[in-house]
């Protein structure tokens, strides 16, 4: 029996929780030729979402093109990479595919060439400026106008999409006009539907939500939450149950609400801790045979933060003295009131200190921030990282 209880690589919708308006959402702003941000801190299966919405897009016929934008070094791979995605993407003979190319992005001058062994395109750009950013820039503009002018040609067959995950990085790698130069673009484009999603909330809430930004009211805006507790809880137990375990009430709580305890609900850990605990009743390896108990539970947590200390070491190692006393102060106030004074002494620094600190662990992606119901509390990216804090340093 397979475990049910996957990670690590993006899920299919049907294993997904509760994310099916996200997935219809994507779905229906490439069907429509319109334009959203996706924002969600990591492991909330931002990625999955983005996914399964390009499943059900390509199965009903659709054309889109999906990238990573921390995969590419530079602005001008990132243009060439999606202009040989259309040309995989386009029907027809190699010979018509060429033509249409090199029509649809000619300001590039592509030099598109297909490899039969390995069944794919490759696409060169034409000699121009790429030395510095806004050469580069100009590259990418150039190949969305060239994206909707085969959406344009495509209108009559099927919808034409981009979808850009980790969009913040395109913004870092054009620099401050960036921003400017692509939403002159993709706000003239009627045919071309565009997705971008980013796990940087900080910088992708101010690029979408700060009246002096070029992104402003671009587009629809999707912010990517937990996923409810009972929901979550729901599914959890299902799939225990449907593997042939028990899952017994303990006192007060369930080895369900321990998991999703210990993971802090962040989607990715919960998995991770489920697919251990699978493992183990599986395996045999608890008192009372194929029963998912809390101390079942808590074995599992404390073998997989074990087996993460070298790279937890590693981690802690490189922080400065006030960064580490700053992530003990959020384990212990719970990412709540870290300006108080009571914070600032224990850190040994001043609030203003601390507030840097704190940064400096959001641009590490250590820390994040949740805002709700017009609340601001600091978290972990990584739950399991602040268990190791807790349980194998001597700061707590």
């Amino acid at each position: 029996m397979e475990n049910p209880f996957q990670f690590g690589r993006e899920l299919g919708a049907d294993e997904l929780v509760d994310r099916d308006d996200e997935i219809d959402q994507v779905s229906a702003t490439i069907r429509d030729g319109g334009k959203l941000f996706v924002i969600g801190p990591r492991r909330y299966g931002k990625t999955s979402i983005l996914k399964a919405a390009e499943d059900r897009l390509v199965a009903a016929g659709a054309i889109l093109l999906r990238y990573d934008a921390e995969a590419y070094p530079s602005l001008d791979v990132l243009a060439a990479a999606l202009v040989a995605g259309a040309a995989a993407r386009l029907k027809g003979s190699i010979e018509r595919t060429g033509d249409q190319i090199r029509t649809f992005f000619a300001r590039l001058r592509p030099e598109a060439s297909f490899s039969v062994s390995d069944r794919q395109w490759t696409v060169k750009l034409g000699v121009r400026d790429t030395e510095n950013r806004a050469g580069q820039t100009e590259l990418l503009v150039d190949a969305l106008d060239g994206l909707e002018k085969l959406a344009a040609a495509q209108a009559a067959n099927s919808p034409v999409g981009l979808v850009i995950d980790e969009f913040q990085k395109i913004i870092e790698l054009g620099g401050a006009t960036a921003e400017a130069q692509i939403r002159a673009a993709i706000q003239r484009h009627r045919r071309m539907g565009y997705v971008f999603a980013g796990s940087k909330t900080h910088l992708l809430t101010a690029m979408t939500m700060d009246a002096g930004r070029p992104f402003y009211r671009l587009g629809a805006l999707r912010f990517i939450g937990p996923v409810p507790r009972d929901q979550f809880a729901e599914f959890l137990h299902r799939r225990f149950v449907e593997s042939g375990f028990n899952v017994p009430a303990s006192e007060g709580n369930t080895a369900v609400q321990l998991i999703l305890d210990l993971a802090e609900e962040v989607p990715y850990n919960v998995q991770v801790l489920a697919h251990a605990s699978w493992d183990q009743l599986r395996a045999g390896r608890n008192v009372r045979e194929h029963a998912l108990e809390p101390t079942v539970v808590e074995q599992c947590m404390e073998r997989l933060v074990r087996q993460y200390d070298p790279f937890y070491t590693q981690l802690w190692n490189g922080l400065t003295a006030i960064q580490q006393k700053t992530l003990v102060a959020v384990i212990r106030e719970r990412g709540s009131n870290l300006q108080s004074m009571k914070v600032a002494r224990d850190v040994g620094k001043g609030p203003s200190t601390v507030a840097r600190s704190i940064e400096a662990l959001k641009m590490r992606d250590i820390l994040r921030e949740e805002e709700h119901l017009g609340n601001v509390r600091v978290r972990f990216e990584d739950p399991f990282f602040a268990r190791w804090i807790f349980r194998f340093t001597v700061a707590l």
